[in-house]
């Protein structure tokens, strides 16, 4: 290998197993994975679970750049670093988004991340029927006798976890009206538009609504929630659009929303 090509920034997103086609079964490793694709930074996915990230959660990365590796947690963390340290371009700096187009955006990342991912992945890990395919999509891979003791462990955490952010605290018809809040919200905003903040190319904001989208058309284990989303067109041709310029290796997704396309 070159020392050019030594020298290159490189990042190793841990995360979630995931298939080489399909998008994580985590909505915060697909927004960084979305980004660091995006920005066309050197990078690769490791496989992990939140027992060994330093913050117990993920995704967190291992940074190389400058002749050092730094190892960062969180993914707005982790993106802020890689901006701040010119590893990769602002995409709203890129896109010469306004303070106040920037402070939109801030608010619709926390109302899709904070509460809108949360009533899903309720969903996901509280009904049992949902967690049954949570769970073969986290765990299949791994052997008898770990697979059932890090599954039960894992689904004990994350549900402590989503009760202690109040969510869990809500019924199963209250969470899923929070969904439906904002999936009206969501639809109402992008109509129209090719991009949130009608730039020439995605902003900040649009690769992380994609990255949910993406996230969750991915499953089954949100049922609520997708069929929703299938049966609209706007979220559709968005998730769509950002598949094919981000990950055309997708192809059970894109497949996914051309028949849903065909039956709308």
């Amino acid at each position: 290998m070159s020392a050019e090509l030594e020298s290159r920034p490189h990042v190793v997103l841990w995360g979630f197993a995931k298939p080489p086609n399909a998008p994580s079964s985590s909505g915060f490793c697909q927004k960084l994975e979305a980004f660091l694709k995006f920005s066309g930074i050197s990078y690769e996915v490791g496989e992990t679970v939140p027992m060994k990230a330093p913050k117990g959660k993920v995704p967190f990365a291992d940074i190389t750049h400058d002749g050092k590796t730094v190892t960062i947690s969180d993914s707005h963390f982790i993106i802020r670093y890689l901006i701040e340290n010119g590893l990769i371009k602002d995409p709203d700096t890129v896109a010469v988004l306004t303070p106040a187009q920037k402070g939109e955006s801030r608010a619709w990342q926390a109302y899709v991340e904070e509460l809108l991912y949360s009533a899903i992945v309720r969903d996901r890990w509280y009904i049992d029927e949902n967690y049954a395919v949570t769970a073969e999509q986290l765990f299949g891979g791994m052997a008898w006798p770990m697979r059932p003791m890090i599954s039960w462990f894992i689904r004990r955490k994350v549900m402590k976890s989503i009760w202690n952010t109040g969510m869990g605290r809500h019924s199963q018809e209250e969470a899923q009206s929070l969904q439906k809040e904002a999936f009206e919200a969501l639809e109402a905003r992008m109509l129209g538009h090719l991009y949130f903040h009608d730039s020439e190319q995605p902003t900040c904001i649009d690769l992380i609504v994609y990255a949910f989208l993406a996230d969750t058309l991915a499953t089954n284990a949100n049922p609520y929630w997708t069929d929703m989303v299938l049966k609209n067109h706007t979220l559709l041709a968005f998730t769509k659009r950002m598949t094919t310029l981000l990950f055309p290796e997708y192809e059970p997704l894109l497949r996914r929303i051309e028949e849903a396309d065909v039956l709308n």
